[in-house]
């Protein structure tokens, strides 16, 4: 999708991982609803500390998209949004990798940095990603659905 120049990639999201991300409110819920049903008095509190922490939760994880600016890969994930340049990037290679990251499927990209901006990422079309970000970081080359700098090879 292309929003004022700039192209954004929806992340991909693995069932499981979806399925593991409800369970723990949906628990909640059912138990508040148990406390409910049971007449506990003060189950309206629980509510609402169950409402606070949904929506916390929430905010840390939608939206959660990857946009190619002008100079820079902007990871919007909830609240947060982190830029990396493109001429910090020194490769992208795939991963199956468990770390915590703004990615909701284990298909991820391993944006290499050389530092601590190193991420994991999962946008649903990692090849139309690449063929973009070879685009916008002109130093990259796409080889085999990874991207390495120029005159490394």
């Amino acid at each position: 999708m292309e929003i004022n120049g700039n192209k954004r990639f929806k992340t991909k999201i693995d069932w499981w991982l979806a399925a593991l991300l409800c369970v723990s409110p949906l628990i909640s819920l059912l138990t508040l609803l148990g406390f409910y049903l049971l007449g506990i008095s003060y189950a309206w509190l629980s509510w609402i500390g169950v409402l606070i922490v949904g929506l916390i939760y929430a905010g840390l994880i939608f939206p959660l998209y990857y946009e190619l600016e002008e100079k820079t890969l902007l990871i919007r994930f909830g609240c947060i949004r982190s830029r990396i340049p493109y001429q910090r990037i020194n490769k992208v290679i795939p991963t199956r990798s468990t770390s915590s990251s703004p990615a909701l499927s284990l298909d991820r990209l391993y944006i290499d940095t050389g530092d601590n901006l190193a991420v994991n990422i999962s946008p649903a079309n990692k090849i139309r990603f690449l063929q973009a970000l070879e685009e916008k970081a002109n130093h990259l080359v796409l080889i085999d659905n990874q991207l390495v700098i120029k005159n490394e090879l």
